[in-house]
């Protein structure tokens, strides 16, 4: 799983926006959506990503968050933005 190499991105704080290139489509992700994209981006698995959403927000309801983990990397998926 890796960011397309069609979509360009930038921190602004704590928050990422990322934007389509080739249709100019932008998204503006929340915190916690910024999170996964930053994992995404340093090559993490979901496992990895929903350990450190564990960890920094003090959630242990583990099965709630990997299915929304895998729910936000599946629409990224089918809006292409990552691969």
């Amino acid at each position: 799983m890796e960011i397309n190499k069609n979509v360009t991105w930038k921190p602004l704080g704590e928050k990422i926006v990322a934007v389509k290139v080739e249709t100019g489509d932008y998204y503006t992700m929340n915190e916690v959506s910024s999170l996964i994209w930053r994992a995404i981006n340093d090559g993490k698995a979901v496992e990895d990503i929903c350990e450190q959403i564990v960890k920094e927000y003090d959630n242990d309801d583990k099965a709630s968050i990997r299915q929304d983990v895998e729910e936000q990397i599946s629409e990224w998926k089918q809006e292409l933005l990552i691969l």
